[in-house]
């Protein structure tokens, strides 16, 4: 496992860094094949957040969890990917059918803005963060469990049936939306 600790108003002192890489470990049971584990740990008023983001064979898990302790922040955070892991690995075994996928993965470019950039361009809407990564083909039910996984609001991939990317959104009522554009 690879990993990178970044602070922000928070310095990282050795016993940090041990202790993250300590508790991160435990995570490697569920994959045999991390490869790249970021974690983000940051002040927010009187709480310490622990933000972290594993790369594990071609999903992204992220977990976020605050509390006034950076240690207790950790604890919860890695708590919390151990249950998404889980459920994951879970919802691997009962998916039996395998469907063929194409060889190749599209490169998409997705927009992330802070709070404080959104502010500064309300006169005039601009493009403030491009992220790039890899869309990886995969099956609805599979873009389904990596929706759960990312705990967010959409999901950018290419359908492996049709061989076009697709945007899978979660609904207010709870279930899946699908947006298959016709070229």
């Amino acid at each position: 496992m690879q990993f990178s600790i970044v602070g922000r108003n928070v310095e990282i002192t050795d016993a940090i860094r041990d202790y993250v890489e300590k508790r991160l470990m435990k995570l490697k049971k569920y994959f045999s094949r991390v490869v790249d584990v970021h974690v983000v740990l940051f002040t927010q008023k009187i709480n310490q957040v622990a933000e972290v983001t594993i790369n594990a064979g071609g999903i992204a898990i992220h977990g976020e969890e605050s509390s006034e302790d950076l240690y207790a922040s950790i604890d919860k955070v890695v708590d919390k990917l151990s249950v998404q892991l889980r459920k994951h690995k879970e919802r691997l075994k009962e998916h039996h059918k395998k469907e063929p996928r194409p060889d190749k993965d599209l490169n998409l470019n997705v927009s992330i803005y802070e709070k404080e950039e959104v502010e500064e361009a309300k006169e005039s809407p601009q493009v403030m963060h491009t992220q790039r990564f890899a869309i990886k083909p995969m099956s609805v039910d599979e873009a389904v469990m990596q929706l759960d996984l990312i705990n967010n609001d959409f999901l950018v991939y290419m359908n492996s049936l049709s061989n076009k990317v697709n945007v899978l959104y979660r609904r207010n009522d709870g279930n899946y939306g699908l947006i298959e554009p016709e070229y």
